[in-house]
């Protein structure tokens, strides 16, 4: 019996983990596409069909998207996902009644689908494309500088390079101490 009351304690001091509300923290994004297709459907049904069926994957990446940068990743894809969508809406909000054909045809929801994937594609080579941009700009600075200090040199001589015993009177003590 002693041992069972002991086992409840412990078993009891584990941390409570609590979930996050949904609406903490979230992106204002999400809710304005859901509102703006609600009342598109309240007019226009057939472009709000189609609107639904070619955010298939913004919704997908809404729902199951986690970490870091989840608001962004969900901007980049819907911006990209309604480049598709675009590419049919003028003919669906002349004739309503050729959503379904619309929706039902492969080629059309292959770029409606396929932009998105060029969001998804975005989200990541872009810090790739990113990192090398700025890796070549930090070597083009560095060769730069590089440069100055030759010509420093050129101008002044070897002596302006100093040594490592050299303090200078402006800097602080403690940056040259070992």
């Amino acid at each position: 019996m002693a041992k069972k009351s002991i086992q409840k304690k412990t078993a009891s001091k584990k941390p409570i983990r609590r979930r996050k509300a949904r609406g903490q923290g979230g992106s204002p994004f999400l809710p304005t596409v859901m509102v703006v297709l609600g009342i598109l459907a309240v007019f226009k049904t057939g472009a709000a069909v189609l609107v639904a069926a070619g955010l298939v994957p913004t919704l997908v990446l809404a729902f199951t998207s986690k970490g870091a940068f989840k608001s962004e990743k969900l901007q980049c894809v819907a911006f990209a996902n309604l480049t598709g969508i675009l590419t049919q809406f003028p003919d669906v909000w002349a004739r309503p009644n050729t959503a379904y054909d619309v929706v039902g045809e492969p080629i059309n929801l292959l770029v409606m689908w396929g932009t998105a994937a060029f969001g998804y594609a975005l989200i990541f080579v872009g810090p790739m494309v990113a990192a090398f941009i700025l890796q070549m700009i930090a070597q083009e600075r560095t060769k730069s500088i590089i440069q100055q200090k030759q010509g420093l040199v050129d101008l002044w001589s070897s002596e302006v390079l100093g040594t490592k015993d050299d303090v200078s009177p402006m800097a602080p003590a403690s940056r040259f101490k070992k």
